[in-house]
């Protein structure tokens, strides 16, 4: 068993205090835990302070409002994928929710963690030991970065299930730090650095997610070795937009791919242009990249039924 490393828990009553809490160097937000403290163990983190925000309440929960529905950021995945306007409004985050891990990870996962779940890739997801017989990362403890050793940035795969539904229904964040609350586009919160990856300041809080109203059947697909608890090698969402359509592919880099075409029959081959997989899991570049060709198509058809 893998010991976890030592650190102080803060149990904040307000949101107030957890952003205070947040805004002292080397802390991090302690939600499911089910991504965080796995890294915790095998050293790929090492925070001084976690805080754990299971006691504010008005962080959970869906609601209906007047132009959509919020969801806070502490939701579970469980709760997500079973709610009733979820399932009846917005259908393929229903689904996408219920493809991370399994049953029991979903029962503890949150929303908001899975948004702002870690990068990863073949050489980090390790354990310490076989880390450091690599010589560490750029990323943990290392100058190198395995997937592409002439680069000069960190090409981590960004794996979150639940964005390129997001990021297709025109979902926003809602974040408080010390400066008080604001929102963001799903869509501008990543960036192409596996490390950064991405946009929030230091000690920010993401606390919802805000979706619109429908806006037009999305079509979900995960490509995985297993049915369940396998990380992504491969996420496609697919909306159609008139004659055309649009496609967010994920866990090819550091951070989703969207591809937007006048006609639908075009989308499938503009994909293919613009996704590369990189050297990041355990399959193939070339036999993840050929099923982007497949997912992408079979999402579009999705669409249509």
């Amino acid at each position: 068993m893998l010991p976890l490393p030592i650190f102080k828990l803060e149990r904040p009553d307000t949101l107030e205090q957890a952003v205070e809490l947040m805004a002292v160097p080397q802390s991090r937000v302690l939600a499911g835990g089910t991504d965080l403290l796995p890294n915790l163990k095998h050293r790929l983190e090492t925070p001084k302070t976690l805080v754990a925000l299971g006691g504010l309440r008005e962080l959970a929960g869906i609601t209906a409002e007047e132009h959509g529905i919020r969801i806070g950021a502490t939701t579970t995945l469980a709760e997500v994928a079973a709610h009733p306007l979820v399932n009846g409004c917005y259908p393929a985050l229903a689904n996408a929710s219920k493809t991370v891990g399994t049953s029991t990870i979903q029962e503890m996962a949150t929303l908001g963690g899975n948004l702002l779940l870690d990068t990863r890739c073949k050489y980090l997801n390790q354990p310490q030991g076989w880390r450091q017989t690599i010589g560490g990362c750029l990323k943990c403890a290392g100058h190198v970065c395995h997937v592409a050793q002439q680069g000069t940035g960190c090409y981590a795969a960004h794996s979150a299930d639940t964005v390129p539904v997001l990021w297709l229904m025109g979902a926003h964040i809602e974040i408080v730090d010390k400066d008080g609350l604001s929102t963001l586009p799903i869509s501008a919160l990543y960036t192409d650095d596996g490390i950064n990856r991405h946009v929030l300041p230091p000690g920010a809080l993401l606390t919802a997610v805000i979706l619109p109203e429908p806006r037009g059947f999305v079509a979900h697909r995960k490509l995985r070795l297993r049915t369940a608890i396998d990380y992504p090698l491969l996420l496609v969402a697919v909306r159609r937009e008139g004659a055309g359509a649009v496609a967010v592919i994920s866990a090819v880099g550091p951070r989703p791919i969207e591809v937007r075409v006048d006609n639908a029959q075009d989308l499938v081959e503009a994909a293919m242009a613009v996704t590369k997989p990189l050297n990041t899991h355990i399959m193939s570049t070339s036999w993840r990249r050929q099923m982007v060709e497949v997912e992408v198509r079979r999402a579009l058809e999705a669409t249509t039924r």
